[in-house]
C-alpha cells in the first residue's frame, strides 16, 4: 500500500509539477488576443452605442444591470470628467487602451503587466452592458484570469526575445497548463450533462431550430426538414463528442480526433450560425492546450516514441534516460 501510495504521488507530481514550456500558453495567449481584437474591430463603430449613458442601454438602467462595487466606463468617465473630459472621449480612450493591451499580449510585450490590463479592461467593458455580454466574453474572461497568472509570456514573445524573461521550462507552465485543461474538460461534460437532460438534442429538435431561427440563420437549410435523421446524427454528434472530451482528449491514439471534432464543431457555429467570435474562441482553445506539446525538445521526441495510450506530459525521468541510454 505505502508503494502503491509513493508511486501515486509522484506520478501526480510528474503530471501537474514536472516542468514544461510555456509553448501552449503562449498559443492560447497569442490566440485569444487576436480573436478579441477582432472582436473590437467589429464593434469599433458602435462602441458610443454600447456604452455610454445615450446608447442603446441607457443611463440608469445600464447601472441596474451591473454587479454593485465593480468598474464600469461610466464610472471611469466620470473621473475623467473632472479633468474636462467627455464622455466620448473617456470612451474612446478606454477602447485604445483595451487594443492596446491586446496587442502587446500578442506580441508577448511586458506579457504580465499586458495580460492584467486586459484582464481588467475586459471586465470592465463586460460590466459596464451586461444585456450584450454571451459565451464569448465569458470565457475570454476566464482565460484571460488564467493567463494573467501563468507564465504566458515564457515562449514566442518580445519578452523572451529581448532577455526580459526566461523561456526555460518550469513547473507554473505545467501547472497552468492542466488547470485550463481540466477547466475544458470541465466545461465540456457540463454541457454535455445540460444538452443530454432534455429531449431536443436527441431528436434533432434544438439543431434544426439553431439553425432555421432568424437571428442565427445564414443559409437556407429548410431542406433539411425532409431528413430529420441528420439533426438528429448531429446532435448524437454534438453529445457524444462533449460528453467523451474529459475521457478521450487524453489519450494519444484519440486525441487528435477530438480535436478536430471541437474545432469542427466550433467552426460550424461560426459559418451556420454567424456567431463567429464565439465559434473562432472556442475552436482555438482545445488545439493551443492539446495540441501544441509542452514537452522540452529531448522530453517530446522521447515521448513520441513511447506508448500511443501515455498522456501527454507523463513521460518519467527515469523512462528518458533510460531511452537516451539505448
Amino acid at each position: 500500500m505505502k508503494t502503491f501510495m509513493r508511486d501515486a504521488t509522484a506520478k501526480a507530481q510528474r503530471f501537474f509539477l514536472e516542468p514544461a514550456s510555456a509553448r501552449p500558453l503562449a498559443a492560447l495567449r497569442i490566440g485569444l488576443a487576436l480573436t478579441l481584437l477582432g472582436q473590437a474591430y467589429l464593434v469599433r463603430s458602435e462602441i458610443l452605442e454600447l456604452f455610454s449613458s445615450s446608447g442603446y442601454v441607457q443611463g440608469a438602467l445600464s447601472q441596474s444591470f451591473h454587479v454593485p462595487g465593480t468598474p464600469t466606463v461610466l464610472m471611469f468617465a466620470s473621473w475623467l470628467s473632472h479633468l474636462s473630459v467627455s464622455e466620448d472621449l473617456a470612451i474612446f480612450m478606454l477602447g485604445g487602451a483595451y487594443v492596446f493591451s491586446l496587442i502587446f499580449v500578442a506580441l508577448g510585450m511586458f506579457t504580465r503587466t499586458s495580460l492584467v490590463m486586459a484582464w481588467f479592461l475586459h471586465w470592465t467593458f463586460m460590466n459596464s452592458n451586461d444585456t450584450t455580454n454571451y459565451g464569448a466574453d465569458l470565457f475570454a474572461q476566464v482565460f484571460l484570469f488564467y493567463l494573467m497568472l501563468s507564465p504566458a509570456g515564457s515562449a514566442w514573445s518580445f519578452d523572451v526575445h529581448l532577455g526580459r524573461i526566461d523561456s526555460k521550462p518550469t513547473s507554473a507552465a505545467r501547472l497552468s497548463l492542466r488547470l485550463m485543461q481540466f477547466h475544458l474538460c470541465i466545461m465540456y461534460l457540463a454541457s454535455g450533462i445540460e444538452k443530454a437532460s432534455g429531449i431536443q438534442w436527441w431528436n434533432g429538435q434544438l439543431l434544426w431550430r439553431a439553425l432555421n431561427t432568424p437571428i442565427y440563420k445564414q443559409y437556407d437549410m429548410s431542406w433539411m426538414i425532409d431528413y430529420p435523421y441528420l439533426t438528429q446524427l448531429g446532435g448524437w454528434a454534438t453529445l457524444f463528442f462533449e460528453l467523451g472530451y474529459i475521457v478521450f482528449i487524453w489519450p494519444r491514439s484519440t486525441r487528435r480526433w477530438w480535436i478536430m471534432a471541437m474545432v469542427g464543431l466550433h467552426l460550424g457555429i461560426a459559418v451556420f450560425m454567424g456567431l463567429g467570435v464565439f465559434g473562432v474562441l472556442m475552436a482555438m482553445l482545445t488545439p493551443a492546450l492539446f495540441a501544441v506539446s509542452a514537452e522540452p525538445l529531448a522530453l517530446a521526441i522521447g515521448t513520441q516514441r513511447s506508448s500511443r495510450y501515455s498522456w501527454r506530459g507523463d513521460a518519467t525521468s527515469t523512462a528518458l534516460r533510460s531511452e537516451q541510454a539505448t
